[in-house]
């Protein structure tokens, strides 16, 4: 019984090292981000010649449809900056009391007052005009 628990601890252990070492060696290739047997002359020369070559046939960011993200985002920013949206909003600070509002508001009650003015007039008239019928 013993030795079957042994074992097990032995195994986890020597698993959970292996998947240690396994990561370690791969954070330490990519430590300086330079391949082995290359020099850092040598990988900036392969990675000008990638970006050339990517260039050329339009593949990765030279491809077509990065160049036309690239257009709508620049369209996009520009009419933004035109119509002042996003980070070319102007914010204005209110007065404090909005005085055009008031004179619409005070003009729409002018016409109001002089509409239902004039309909009372003429209403009146037209019942004065009529004469009662005289009961003589």
């Amino acid at each position: 019984m013993y030795s079957t628990q042994r074992i097990k601890a032995t195994a986890a252990t020597l698993t959970v090292g292996f998947l240690l070492a396994i990561a370690f060696a791969t954070t330490a290739q990519a430590g300086n981000g330079v391949p082995n047997g290359m020099t850092a002359q040598e990988w900036r020369a392969v990675q000008a010649h990638d970006q050339a070559l990517n260039r050329y046939y339009h593949l990765g960011a030279y491809s077509p449809r990065a160049e036309a993200q690239r257009a709508e985002e620049r369209r996009s920013q520009g009419a933004d900056q035109y119509y002042h949206l996003g980070r070319y909003a102007v914010i204005r600070v209110a007065s404090g009391f909005a005085w055009v509002d008031a004179g619409i508001g005070a003009g729409a009650m002018l016409g109001a007052i002089m509409l239902v003015g004039g309909l009372a007039v003429a209403v009146r008239r037209r019942v004065v005009g009529k004469t009662l019928p005289s009961t003589t």
